[in-house]
């Protein structure tokens, strides 16, 4: 034979069932290759349209530009597009009846209409939603916000045409114009005025939906939008400019070189909030998009970015560690039993590097048929994953798409040829260097190690009988390859356990807010609710549970023991004014939701009980010890402001109180609020207790707010047609619909879960065959030597408890190996992203009794399912079979 690699084939065809055990790896490995990448892009999608959607498709925003120089930033050589807006000005479109404001002192004098002016590419990129019509297309068209449309006189439909009166709000007392401070609008003057400038007749071919995050202002200034090209620029307007750069990297340095070239100085720059927000901005503010830029590791905090790629690699080398192994074990058990092979091919004169060619086109060979089938797998589940999702989520989200991209593919692939042979490498190497004589006297697995036997462990004491000590001497006696197949199933156990972590961390990360549908309102002269009110809304048709809000705010002295110096650090100022051996604070509220409140708090308690009559005896309160924050250089952290515990005491009093301080028991620590399941956002201290501890502490018993969660079964009709009947009879009432948000923000919850969730299933189903497929591998692989214990008198029953048996010593050995490996590697990879996400790392206890008690039963599992066919098997075939 002209060329031993021409065994090769002869080989693998020759040994089906071991090829094909070992393509399942390659399969398996390529798989997990696909579908982590798949999920990855498919995942960023989801986030990067769910950003754009909440901040916009824009980079960096110039806000409160000078008309002159709009030209001089949209003209600049690093910005790819831009959109441009501008107030045109407000139109009144009704005046405040004498009514309201005696009911509502709040009230603003008229309800406006705010017009603005966007050019295509600002309605693009501030992501404009209609309810209905279209977007404007010419300056004499427009689109009404949903809320405005009947504060009209005549409530105005799809193409009709209304005659706007346009013009400025002034301060009265001084005349001047109200600043165009924002996008939004915030607050107004009870004795502002209006100017009108120009009469301006629109055609309206939309309507907008109300924007999520408006607040009550929006009840009294309404957002429209007209089309203007803005090719003409009137240098004495203000206007708002949102560029996207032709290349994301290095930002701010391009946006300050702009500001440079405009002769700016001292411009305040900072992140956007989300869009349709009300702010004040007062003069020139840069913001840039870092929800947006950080998904594609482009964030202006270079740490951020750093900390986000470390843990991006780390977690990458993970899994091309493990799948390396994977494809590893199966060559090398495959090495392992053929070194009699071998060492006859060097008995007839084949070389070394001969034989490391055999097993490196054996690689290749299984790899041209096992990668295609594995980008195929991997895809299909991904398939199978995202067809669930949508299943699930009975067709409400469909906003989870499955991204199937071309690079991926041949990322997988590419790195899975690498992988198969960089993992035959070592195989590689110990075939070519077995010597003739010795191969061809062992089978090279079967060596036994000097002194092993003497030395048994609990697994060859007499309660497992004689296949105990056996089986316990089978592992011992091939120490490589129980080696291989245990390392096989810890890398599994290490796999679910640091992409566990990862899903709990990116769960705990998740905004913050209230879980409400609708909330009830009132600013009238008493600001208070009647009990009647709060009792009607009760038990109405629709409504779960009612909550009624009470509110105060504290002045409060924290102890300086109390204050936990990493957030003093980090919020540089919170603590700042000395009195009675503690700091005096103004931003702490003692709250109540009412007796349903506390019983939604009960199950968030870190520390303490809650009981309403001790509480009530004792001025009890349970604090809201953590809060989300984000620090200036970007990094979100989850961080304790406090450090109380259940038996302190807090000195308080009313902000309208200037008496003596009254003291409040802390009588539990709660990490969340009742009506949430995130941690807060707030730099405020959180009291939460009973309403007669709120007369207690401030005198007063009233609240002026009641939070509905309503059933999402069930029509809400008499809800809204209650609120509606309150608003008529008392102008002071307003409300707040949030049942289309809750919706959304449960399908984006459920979406979430089943996507991390479905990531963990998929990580588990493929550590499970690859356990499977390894420890039946090694099961096969040793027919002859079953065969063999089957002539000499064991019984099948005997030769099933013993190959359990190693099993259980497999499962056990990798779950204590797995355990602590995937724990340090989870540590790990929580260190590396510090710097972009700060959170108590804590040790994954149910990650790792899930992971080591799967592991146990996957390797219980893959011993006994190759059983059945050796049962089968007649001892004389097996001794006649090489395995």
């Amino acid at each position: 034979m002209h060329k031993y690699t021409g065994l090769t084939e002869k080989y693998l065809l020759g040994q089906k069932k071991r090829s094909i055990l070992t393509i399942v790896g390659i399969i398996l490995s390529v798989t997990l290759l696909t579908a982590v990448g798949t999920l990855a892009m498919s995942y960023q999608d989801k986030l990067v349209r769910q950003t754009i959607r909440d901040y916009g498709d824009y980079e960096v925003s110039f806000n409160g530009v000078p008309g002159k120089d709009v030209p001089r930033i949209v003209n600049q050589t690093a910005v790819s597009s831009a959109g441009v807006i501008h107030r045109i000005g407000y139109a009144i479109i009704s005046s405040t009846s004498e009514k309201e404001k005696k009911e509502s002192p709040f009230a603003a004098p008229y309800r406006y209409l705010n017009v603005k002016g966007y050019d295509s590419q600002a309605m693009s990129k501030l992501q404009v939603q209609l309810e209905s019509g279209r977007l404007p297309q010419k300056p004499n068209e427009i689109i009404l916000s949903s809320w405005s449309l009947n504060s009209f006189a005549s409530k105005p439909a799809i193409g009709d045409k209304i005659t706007l009166n346009l013009g400025d709000r002034l301060e009265a007392s001084t005349g001047k114009v109200k600043s165009a401070n924002s996008v939004g609008d915030y607050g107004w003057d009870l004795d502002e005025t209006f100017k009108p400038r120009m009469k301006q007749q629109y055609t309206v071919v939309g309507v907008m939906k109300p924007g999520k995050n408006a607040m009550w202002s929006s009840t009294f200034i309404y957002s429209a939008i007209t089309y203007d090209d803005h090719q003409k620029i009137d240098p004495s307007q203000t206007f708002f400019i949102y560029a996207t750069m032709k290349s994301m990297d290095n930002i701010k340095d391009k946006t300050e070189a702009i500001l440079s070239s405009l002769g700016w100085e001292s411009v305040d720059q900072g992140s956007a909030q989300e869009l349709n927000r009300e702010s004040v901005i007062k003069n020139i503010r840069i913001e840039y998009n870092n929800e947006l830029l950080q998904l594609f590791g482009k964030s202006t905090y270079n740490n951020v970015n750093q900390s986000s790629m470390y843990a991006f690699a780390a977690l990458v080398l993970i899994i091309m560690g493990c799948t390396s192994a994977v494809i590893y074990n199966t060559f090398h058990i495959s090495v392992l039993e053929r070194i009699s092979q071998f060492g006859m091919l060097r008995c007839i004169g084949a070389t070394p590097a001969q034989i490391r060619k055999i097993v490196f086109k054996e690689a290749t060979v299984l790899s041209l048929i096992a990668i295609p089938i594995g980008l195929f797998t991997g895809t299909i589940l991904m398939k199978v994953l995202f067809y669930n999702i949508s299943f699930l989520t009975l067709g409400f989200l469909n906003d989870m798409h499955m991204i199937i991209s071309l690079p991926i593919l041949l990322a997988a692939a590419g790195l899975g040829l690498i992988i198969v042979y960089v993992s035959a490498l070592g195989p590689a190497k110990l075939a070519s260097s077995v010597s003739p004589l010795e191969a061809l006297k062992t089978s090279g697995s079967a060596v036994v190690g000097q002194g092993d036997i003497k030395r048994l462990s609990f697994a060859g004491s007499r309660w497992l009988g004689f296949e105990g000590r056996f089986a316990s001497r089978n592992i011992r006696r091939n120490r490589k390859r129980f080696r291989i197949t245990a390392f096989s199933m810890i890398i599994s156990i290490v796999l679910y356990i640091v992409f566990s972590g990862l899903v709990n961390t990116l769960s705990t990360t998740s905004p913050s807010g209230i879980n409400y549908s609708y909330s009830l309102e009132y600013q009238g002269i008493s600001k208070r609710i009647p009990n009647s009110v709060y009792n009607k809304l009760a038990t109405l048709n629709g409504v779960n549970q009612a909550y009624p809000f009470y509110n105060h705010q504290l002045q409060a002295i924290i102890p300086k023991d109390k204050v936990n110096p990493d957030y003093d650090q980090q919020q540089k100022g919170m603590y700042t004014v000395e009195k009675e051996n503690g700091y005096r604070k103004d931003n702490n509220y003692l709250m109540s939701y009412g007796v349903n409140g506390l019983q939604e708090l009960r199950p968030k308690l870190t520390s303490g009980s809650i009981n309403a009559s001790q509480m009530n005896d004792e001025n009890g309160v349970i604090v809201i010890q953590k809060i989300s924050m984000i620090t200036d250089k970007g990094t979100q952290m989850i961080i304790d402001q406090t450090g109380f515990k259940v038996g302190d005491k807090i000195k308080v009093r009313s902000m309208n109180d200037k008496q003596s301080y009254k003291t409040v028991t802390v009588v539990g620590i709660a990490d969340k609020g009742p009506l949430s399941d995130k941690y807060s956002g707030s730099a405020i201290i959180q009291m939460i207790t009973t309403p007669k501890v709120i007369e207690n502490i401030t005198g007063d018993n009233t609240y002026d707010r009641i939070f509905i969660q309503a059933n999402p079964g069930t029509d809400h009709g008499a809800i809204v047609d209650y609120f509606k009947s309150l608003v008529q009879k008392d102008a002071g009432y307003s409300y707040q619909n949030r049942v289309e948000e809750m919706k959304q923000a449960r399908n984006d919850a459920m979406t979430l879960n089943i996507f991390l969730y479905g990531f963990i299933g998929v990580i588990s189903a493929i550590a499970f065959l690859n356990i499977l497929n390894t420890v039946s591998t090694n099961l096969i692989l040793r027919t002859k030597e079953f065969s063999v214990l089957k002539a000499i008198g064991m019984t099948q029953k005997e030769i099933r408890k013993m190959v359990l048996l190693e099993g259980l010593f497999y499962g056990v050995f990798a779950a204590v190996y797995g355990g602590l490996l995937g724990t340090g590697l989870s540590y790990g990879v929580s260190y590396l992203m510090r710097n972009a996400l700060r959170i108590d790392w804590v040790m994954p206890w149910s990650s790792i009794l899930i992971g080591c008690l799967g592991a146990i039963t996957a390797a219980l599992i893959a011993s006994y399912w190759p059983l059945r066919r050796l049962e089968r098997i007649q001892i004389t075939d097996g001794l006649r079979g090489e395995n």
